[in-house]
């Protein structure tokens, strides 16, 4: 009687361990589907930083420019200056969990290393950007810079190794090809250039200006995967501030060797809203420039540098959008066209990216299932 109340006993222990294992599934499918959703709220917001500060900066720099603004190492150090509105939120932001501080952390000579190389090569960026403008007519950059996705493609596949399925490739071509729209819309006069050497220079330039953003936005995420090996915000928003930091500094160098800073002061007299507005206008395009950099790294820490990039491209198309509302340019049916098209690119690379994550979690769930099952039944073999 002693032997058959031990094996009625495992049984019973069998049973309620099946019961327990359901139980534990349960929880962290919960689990698992809470945190799905918590990154794509994060991944969501990051999104919206980055359009509104692509969107936000390029309508101000148009402002600047029109309203008689002339300086370009001015506006590349814009593009970096705004890092200190970061700093409160680097000290409010959780800290590091204990699994991540138990990770080797990279030494201060490597993380300085990695922020001042990549500051550089954000600055070349804006000073590239700036340089180019003057050069060729905004239709023709547009056409020009729609490249920077492409190259974007080529290193996130040498640098960081990146999968490209059927959607994403749809995503990349439709999004490379949108802006090019915005170029049949533009005015005859918009087309002439200044003369067949700074037309080439122009155009080299912009080819730069559209490279090194891409190599940017790589070499960023190879440094989180390989170096920082970090999941934490905090360390995307010290990545943000003292890359700008550097990227200021050289910008800010520039300014005062080529000499432009001596006119900044009859430049700020001359502008035609006046003074306040000037320094208004200098202050927000910062700020905003600031916002589309931190979206821009976070989505890059977050997901991809190739998503990253499909944001930016979408807000392309968007710009031209918003300008008619902002300021009072025409709409016509090549816009709406380019913005329906960058809407089905990002749509088709957000399906992919949904299809990775549903397959990520039924293979964890199916793993998680048949450890459960394995031990259950090793539980009611021993129990006979």
């Amino acid at each position: 009687m002693g032997e058959v109340e031990e094996r009625l006993l495992d049984i019973t222990s069998c049973d309620e361990f099946e019961e327990t294992k359901e139980n534990n599934q349960g929880s962290k499918s919960s689990g698992v589907g809470q945190n799905d959703w918590k990154r794509w709220l994060q991944v969501a917001f990051f999104t919206f930083s980055t359009l509104a500060g692509i969107v936000a900066s390029t309508l101000l720099g148009r402002v600047y420019y029109d309203q008689g603004g002339k300086s370009k190492w001015l506006v590349a150090a814009l593009q970096t200056a705004g890092f200190p509105i970061l700093v409160p939120f680097l000290v409010i932001s959780s800290p590091k969990t204990p699994d991540q501080e138990a990770r080797n952390p990279p030494s201060l000579v490597v993380l300085a290393s990695i922020y001042i190389v990549l500051g550089v090569v954000l600055a070349a960026a804006g000073i590239l950007y700036s340089v180019a403008i003057e050069y060729i007519p905004a239709s023709t950059y547009t056409l020009v810079n729609s490249s920077q996705l492409a190259f974007n493609a080529l290193f996130s596949l040498f640098l960081n190794a990146q999968k490209f399925s059927p959607y994403i490739i749809n995503s990349v071509v439709l999004l490379t090809f949108s802006p090019l729209l915005l170029i049949f819309g533009q005015d005859s006069g918009e087309s002439e250039v200044m003369g067949n050497e700074n037309y080439v220079l122009g155009i080299l330039f912009t080819l730069a200006a559209s490279a090194f953003p891409a190599l940017l936005f790589s070499l960023t995420q190879l440094a989180f995967e390989k170096v920082i090996r970090s999941e934490n915000v905090k360390d995307v928003i010290e990545m943000t501030i003292f890359q700008s930091l550097v990227a200021t500094l050289v910008t800010l160098v520039g300014l005062v060797i080529t000499g432009e800073w001596a006119t900044l002061n009859q430049e700020m007299l001359d502008y035609k809203l006046g003074v306040f507005s000037y320094v208004l206008v200098l202050v927000w395009t910062a700020i905003s420039c600031q916002c589309y950099t931190f979206g821009a790294v976070a989505l890059t820490f977050k997901v991809s540098s190739l998503f990253s990039n499909v944001v930016i491209r979408l807000g392309t198309p968007i710009i031209p959008f918003l300008s008619v509302i902002f300021l009072g340019e025409e709409m016509n049916g090549l816009k709406v066209m380019a913005l329906g098209l960058a809407l089905w690119g990002f749509a088709s690379y957000i399906y992919q990216h949904y299809l990775d994550e549903k397959e990520a979690n039924n293979n964890n769930n199916g793993s998680v299932g048949d450890e459960a099952q394995d031990s259950t039944e090793q539980l009611k073999i021993s129990a006979f």
